[in-house]
Order: structure tokens, then C-alpha cells, then sequence
């Protein structure tokens, strides 16, 4: 490979590096990642906070010009208001460039200043730094940007640029940010991703204070080049609309790449970097600038986005494309307990068969405070089990909400008051905030496919979930249920709950369902599964 790609390749690659060897180590999946959750993300806001702030107050004079330059790229804002940096981390986009830029700058910083500070000073910055996301969050954050664009059709011009769905946001991805997602897809051998990635970088220009900040963060443009060519190649994409001058060079590497029957896109890849290693930079230069001619880039949007596949049922929900049920009646109910007589709850059927119906109002902000103030024992969910190495997915943080207090035996009283059932004062509540573009994949809440329910053996299967809504999701967090064509959005003191058994205990398969990726917004939820073993007196089986 000639000297120029090598040294690039080296200094803006060993962090994507880093991301396919940590399989090869034994994670600790106990690690907090700060994209899991919107809690996550302000703490991390918090130390991007310190870290500026204690630049600013230790800096070298000479370097005051080269911070400032960093911050305008960034548009730091400082002093924000609590509503202003959680509307900031429950943006998608800004919440994926604090991930990046904390995993992949504030190193850059941090080794810059060290050699330049007092001893002294440099031990908060020492311990900030071990705290930024390592390079599995940095990977997830990423995936999570990918999953909220296929989960929801969205385009990669569109998400860059700033627009989710049919809104349009203030914040876009920097070059650096584009740059980063091609990197981490171009890892997963995800191509195409790469390709469109890349070509939305190669559209902005790096930074105004590049020649400030490149001595820093260093210059990508040229490892851009090539990486685009890379993937563009080994997708399948490529070329013809470039001059004729370019078509011979075109035609020797395809000729070379897609020779035989069938190879894995590693093989592929190989023989693309292989050719790409004997081309004069100035060469990759005038291709990538022939590329982006408008015309040219026409022609390559179009084959870029001419592939589409079919949702399935689970993304047509998070959609909103089932179509609504009808005969649906909405009615206070005063007879579930007899309370409700003097206070009615109103309630919103969703379905009759299977039984699911949602209570509006049974919730308060009172509560809400009071059941994100146990976050501080948050911990990882996760949707499978261990399996060897494999690093699993995490779907949301949460903690199990187990203490005594009035405001626990209010949730539980109205529980009952909801479903008539009988549950334990003692019974555990599930407090959980999801994150950058978290999901859990359709499930049953009841034992199956090996997942035993916690208490089965002495309480029973979970025959009831109830599922409160603590907050309002502007865009995306539906919970869905697939076999049935229904969706449900968040609403802030809401509650649904449903049935996951027959009366006479066997699995109901139809309570299949899966919480969609959050667009925009902060989703918090608060679960309880009610057992089939204390309903024996109040539910009897019919059969």
C-alpha cells in the first residue's frame, strides 16, 4: 500500500480496530454504556462540561485560539438549562456526535494538554478521559443511528442533514460525524451503509478552522477518498458515468473484484484494497472529484437508493402504517373495585381479542419524579441470554423497584384497581429509560424458547403485563404488538395492560410484542407482571 493511504489508514482506523478485536476479549457487559439511555447521555454531557471547563481554566495562553476554533466546530453551548441538555441528548444526531466526540477528541485533547499543563493540573482531565465511551458504546451508538433509519425508512441525506421524518431538526452531522459512520459500517461490512455514509461526507467541506485543528484531531480527507472507493467498489456500485479516461482503471479493478462465482465481501474487499494500494493519490483525487459532479452524483444517489426491501410487520408498526381498529369504545370504568364508584379511571380499549385496553391519567408528575430518582441503581437489560463471548445488545437501563413507600403503594393500588387482580405489596416494579436508537426485538413476556420468568416455579407463569407510560416520546417508542397489527404510542401517565395466557394458563401467542427505537424523545416506562398462581380465587380457570 503506498505511504500516503498507510499512514492515514493507521491514524484514523485504530479505533474501528479497537471495535472488532473487543469481541476477541472478555467484555464486561456490567460496564454502563452511555448510549443505552438518556440518563446515560446527560451524565456524559456533564463530563464533556468538566472537560471543556477545565481546559479553559489551565489552558497554555498560546492555545486559547485552537480551544475556541475546537468549540465553534462543535457549537459548544455552556450553562444550558436541565429542559435544554435533555432535549439535547433526546435528539438522535446530537446525542451520537457528544458519543463521538468524546470517544474520539477528548483523548486528542487530553494527550495534547498533558505535555503542555502542570502535573498538577492534569489530574481531573486524567480522570475524565478514563471515563469517555470505549469502543463498544461507540459502536452501539452507531448501530443505534442505523436501526432508527431502517426501522423507520429514513434516508442517510436525510438524517445527515438533519431531518427525522417529516421534521426538520437545527443540528446535522458534522464532516467528522459522517465520517465516523461510514468508519464503523465500513467495519461491520456493511457496505452500502458505508457508501452512503461516505457520500455525504465527501459533501462538506472538514472544518473552517481545519488547518487550526488538524495538527489535533488530525486530516481525514485523504483516508475519506479511499474509503469511499473502497465501498463503493465492493457493494457493486460503480462507475460508468465517469469519463472515459477513468473507465479503463474501472474496468481492471472490476474485473478483478467480482472474478468467479461467488466470494465474501472480506475476499472482495481484499482484492479492491489491493488495486486501490497502486493508485497515485492525485488519481483517487480526480475520481472522487469527477463523482461529485451533480450529474454524477444523481446517478450514484439513484443506485445507492434503487434497492428496497419489504418491512416487516414489526417496522410497519413502529411506522404507524396498521390500520386502526374500529367498534373501539372509550368509557370510565367504576366497577373494576369498589373505589373506583366514588373515582372512576378512564379507560381506551385497544383490542377486545385479545384483551388489551389502556388507562389514561394513572400516573402523576409526582410519581414520575419520584421513580426516576431510583436511577442512580440503573443497571444493563439485556434481551438475550449470555452466549459465550458475543456481546449482547443492551435494550434499555433499568432497576427493580423494591422499596416500600406511599407512593409505591398508590402505583400498587391502582394496579389493582385496573385489572381487579391480586398482586403482593411486595412485588418488584421495572423502572427502565431507554437510548440512542435502544429497541427490544419482539418477545413474549411469559416462559418460552428457553427464557424461564423469574418466580414461575412458585408464583406461576406472568399472566398479566402493565405497562405506565412516564413520559411523552415526540417521535418513534411505540410498544407493538405484530400478530395483531397494533401500535400504540407513549403518552405521559398513561397505562396498557394485557393478558399473556388463557384462562386456563396456556401461552397466548398474539402477546407477542416489541418497543420500537425512540426518533426523538426520552422514553421512561415502569412494568409489573402479574402471576397466575395468586389469582387462583379471583380469576378461577373456566376450563
Amino acid at each position: 500500500m503506498s505511504k500516503w493511504l498507510s499512514a492515514e489508514a493507521i491514524l484514523f482506523s485504530l479505533g474501528y480496530f479497537f471495535v472488532a478485536a473487543i469481541a476477541d476479549e472478555v467484555y464486561d457487559e456490567s460496564i454502563e454504556r452511555y448510549s443505552s439511555s438518556t440518563v446515560g447521555l446527560l451524565k456524559l454531557l456533564k463530563l464533556e462540561q468538566q472537560f471543556v471547563e477545565n481546559l479553559l481554566t489551565h489552558q497554555p495562553n498560546e492555545e486559547n485560539e485552537t480551544i475556541q476554533a475546537y468549540l465553534f466546530s462543535i457549537d459548544y453551548k455552556k450553562n444550558l438549562s436541565p429542559e435544554d441538555r435533555l432535549d439535547y441528548v433526546s435528539n438522535p444526531l446530537s446525542a451520537f456526535s457528544l458519543v463521538r466526540r468524546t470517544h474520539e477528541d477528548l483523548p486528542k485533547w487530553h494527550k495534547r494538554f498533558r505535555e503542555k499543563m502542570e502535573v498538577a493540573n492534569t489530574s481531573v482531565l486524567d480522570e475524565l478521559v478514563s471515563k469517555v465511551p470505549d469502543s463498544q458504546d461507540f459502536l452501539e451508538s452507531a448501530l443505534g443511528i442505523q436501526r432508527i433509519e431502517r426501522t423507520y425508512d429514513l434516508r442517510v441525506d436525510d438524517l445527515a442533514n438533519g431531518r427525522l421524518q417529516n421534521k426538520q431538526y437545527s443540528i446535522q452531522f458534522t464532516f467528522r460525524d459522517r465520517l465516523a459512520m461510514g468508519n464503523l459500517m465500513f467495519e461491520q461490512r456493511d457496505f452500502l451503509a458505508a457508501a452512503k455514509w461516505y457520500r455525504m461526507a465527501t459533501k462538506l467541506d472538514p472544518d473552517e478552522n481545519n488547518e487550526i485543528l488538524t495538527p489535533i484531531l488530525g486530516d481525514p480527507t485523504g483516508y475519506l477518498k479511499s474509503q469511499c472507493i473502497k465501498a463503493l467498489f465492493v457493494y457493486g456500485t460503480f462507475f460508468f458515468m465517469i469519463s472515459n479516461s477513468f473507465k479503463p482503471l474501472i474496468i481492471t479493478i472490476s474485473a478483478s473484484v467480482f472474478a468467479g462465482d461467488s466470494q465474501s465481501n472480506d475476499e472482495a474487499l481484499g482484492k479492491v484494497e489491493e488495486k486501490i494500494a497502486n493508485i497515485n493519490k492525485e488519481v483517487i483525487d480526480e475520481l472522487m472529484t469527477k463523482l461529485k459532479t451533480p450529474d454524477n452524483d444523481i446517478v450514484l444517489e439513484k443506485q445507492l437508493y434503487e434497492t428496497k426491501r419489504s418491512p416487516t410487520d414489526f417496522e410497519k408498526g413502529c411506522r404507524g402504517q396498521f390500520r386502526p381498529r374500529t367498534r373501539l369504545t372509550c368509557s370510565y370504568n367504576f366497577t373494576t373495585t369498589p373505589f373506583l364508584r366514588l373515582a372512576p379511571l378512564k379507560m381506551e380499549e385497544i383490542s377486545r381479542n385479545p384483551y388489551i385496553v389502556m388507562y389514561h391519567d394513572v400516573l402523576y408528575d409526582s410519581e414520575i419524579e419520584a421513580l426516576k430518582g431510583q436511577s442512580d441503581g440503573f443497571r444493563n437489560g439485556f434481551a438475550d441470554t449470555k452466549n459465550g463471548s458475543m456481546i449482547r445488545d443492551i435494550v434499555a437501563r433499568h432497576v427493580w423497584w423494591s422499596e416500600e413507600s406511599p407512593i409505591r403503594e398508590r402505583i400498587n393500588q391502582r394496579i389493582v384497581d385496573m385489572t381487579g387482580l391480586n398482586i403482593s405489596r411486595t412485588d418488584k416494579i421495572q423502572i427502565a429509560n431507554y437510548g440512542l436508537g435502544t429497541y427490544f426485538k419482539p418477545h413474549f413476556d411469559y416462559t418460552s424458547d428457553g427464557y424461564v420468568t423469574p418466580e414461575a416455579s412458585t408464583l406461576g407463569d406472568r399472566l398479566v403485563t402493565i405497562l405506565y407510560y412516564a413520559s411523552d416520546v415526540p417521535q418513534g417508542g411505540a410498544t407493538v404488538f405484530p400478530e395483531l397489527n397494533i401500535s400504540i404510542f407513549p403518552r405521559k401517565g398513561s397505562a396498557i395492560w394485557w393478558f399473556n395466557l388463557y384462562n386456563n394458563g396456556t401461552t397466548d401467542t398474539r402477546s407477542k410484542h416489541s418497543v420500537c427505537p425512540v426518533i426523538k424523545g426520552d422514553r421512561w416506562t415502569l412494568t409489573m407482571w402479574i402471576h397466575l398462581f395468586p389469582q387462583m380465587f379471583i380469576a378461577p380457570c373456566f376450563v
